[in-house]
């Protein structure tokens, strides 16, 4: 009987490691755009804001891009 238990736990732990594998996959892509969209944003402004203009819901993105650059200038 030991042995099943075992073999679970193992199961288990396998399982929670590749659930937590997809998960940081899920989790980093988005930030990867993201973070490739301010540095295009940051050496490109007009550009970028042409280039997600022309996107479906690129009117929403130019919106959150302006909030944002209304927070960042705050900083400073």
């Amino acid at each position: 009987m030991a042995d099943r238990k075992q073999t679970i736990k193992l199961g288990i732990a396998l399982a929670v490691a590749v659930l937590a594998g997809i998960a940081a996959v899920w989790v980093a892509a988005p930030l990867l755009v993201l973070a490739a969209l301010l540095f295009a944003w940051g050496l490109e402004p007009k550009r970028t804001e042409e280039f997600i203009g022309r996107l479906p819901s690129g009117n929403y993105v130019l919106q959150a891009l302006a909030k944002l650059d209304s927070i960042i200038s705050g900083w400073s």
